[in-house]
């Protein structure tokens, strides 16, 4: 059960300030790119299942998390700082948009 943002949708969940020209052409690069390695990955997944979220904002960060999950492979205890289950991981991350910077993190 995949669950992929549209690009339009992580730009809906933006606030108005943020919409810059900048943020918006940099997010489609970031969009293009990760959705690309979202695939790519879960290619390899026996089960995989993929989510992209819209942003929610965490202090001054706007973040959109997501990861590709195979399904297929045992979900044990295993959990990160964010408390995110991470047994089942094959990619993950996040794209991050802040003071009118778009970023990805691994």
């Amino acid at each position: 059960m995949d669950q992929i943002a549209t690009l339009q949708e992580l730009l809906n969940s933006l606030p108005d300030e943020e919409k810059t020209e900048r943020v918006i052409q940099n997010l489609k690069t970031c969009y293009e790119t990760e959705t690309g390695l979202l695939h790519k990955y879960a290619s390899r997944g026996g089960s995989p299942s993929i989510t992209l979220l819209p942003f929610t904002k965490q202090g001054s960060q706007f973040i959109a998390n997501f990861w590709v999950n195979d399904l297929g492979l045992p979900k044990e205890e295993k959990y990160n700082w964010h408390l995110q289950n991470t047994s089942q991981w094959l990619y993950a991350g996040c794209i991050l948009v802040q003071d009118g910077r778009v970023s990805t993190h691994h």
